[in-house]
């Protein structure tokens, strides 16, 4: 009886411990190309938050259904073409930051202080429409 009081009690501990520590580990993403690896969940979804205000569209706008189940999306895959567009435009703001503006920050740095961020030319909307251009349809 003993040992199973002790078996209980060590088991417990360590749930507790493995939990503890997978809670304070950074969550690992897949397919992270551009956004820091080690980006926090928080601020993952202020970044998506803000790309979706931007653009004035939904997370559909970028990322694919899964194909398990078409009501849950599939963050990793690189089916979209405008997950990839977006990752150019993460890359072009970052380089018209530091070049234009000194900035040191980048898209998706907690605390991030961007001169020119998606919203300066889209507007809400997810296509911008350039001087003398019309912007297409959906």
């Amino acid at each position: 009886m003993k040992f199973n009081k002790k078996l209980s009690v060590i088991t417990a501990l360590a749930a507790i411990v493995f939990v503890s520590v997978a809670a304070t580990r950074p969550p690992e993403y897949k397919n992270l190309k551009v956004l820091p690896k080690n980006i926090s969940h928080e601020q993952l979804g202020k970044v998506m938050d803000n790309f979706k205000e931007a653009l004035g569209v939904k997370c559909t706008f970028c990322h694919a259904k899964s194909k398990d189940d078409d009501k849950r999306l599939d963050f990793a895959s690189d089916e979209k073409p405008e997950k990839n567009i977006a990752r150019k435009m993460i890359k072009m703001t970052n380089k018209i930051n530091k070049k234009f503006f000194h900035g040191s920050s980048k898209v998706g740095d907690e605390n991030a202080v961007m001169a020119v961020s998606c919203i300066t030319c889209h507007h809400g909307t997810p296509h911008p429409e350039m001087p003398g251009q019309e912007a297409p349809k959906n």
